[in-house]
């Protein structure tokens, strides 16, 4: 499995621990605490599995759960009525947009999409107003940044699933720099 390295090789006497933000399209994927000499690995399959969740008065309903691994999938979660029972879906049809995931709902209240890749942290949660879309991208590229001691690096963009992120020590300043990609 793919999976993008985070390594922190800020010397032990400068910092403990560098947090790494990893973000993918306009979703954060992760937020890693990376101690100094250490390293953190993010899983980047395209497997996703997802399931969604809304209210009817004074109930919860849960939809089934779905598994895929398209790079361009629509989900449409829908609640049908079949002799007076309520049941509430989530279907996968054919993607409507190249590198992205469209959850759409069909339903009159607000539905919330739970999306996370098995074996990592990785979990989006959106929510998708009554009769609405919102995409979700799944091109393969990232962007990282890490905060040490309060100080943001540079943004760096990471356009291969395997890639290595190292953070390391500024020689010319008291700040950090973030290569890779």
């Amino acid at each position: 499995m793919a999976a993008i390295r985070l390594v922190n090789k800020v010397g032990a006497g400068r910092s403990r621990t560098a947090e790494f933000r990893l973000s993918q399209g306009d979703n954060e994927i992760a937020r890693v605490g990376v101690h100094a000499g250490a390293s953190a690995e993010i899983p980047t399959s395209n497997l996703y599995t997802v399931q969604a969740t809304t209210v009817m008065r004074d109930f919860t309903l849960t939809s089934n759960i779905v598994e895929f691994d398209e790079a361009a999938t629509t989900l449409v979660a829908h609640v049908l009525n079949q002799d007076g029972y309520y049941d509430f879906q989530l279907s996968k049809k054919p993607g409507r947009q190249p590198s992205a995931i469209v959850c759409e709902n069909t339903w009159r209240l607000p539905v919330q999409f739970k999306l996370s890749q098995p074996g990592s942290p990785v979990q989006v949660l959106t929510v998708v107003d009554e009769h609405n879309t919102i995409s979700l991208s799944t091109a393969e590229q990232w962007q990282c940044y890490a905060i040490v001691n309060g100080i943001t690096t540079a943004t760096v963009t990471i356009n291969s699933p395997s890639a290595v992120v190292t953070l390391t020590a500024d020689t010319n300043d008291d700040g950090f720099i973030l290569t890779g990609g």
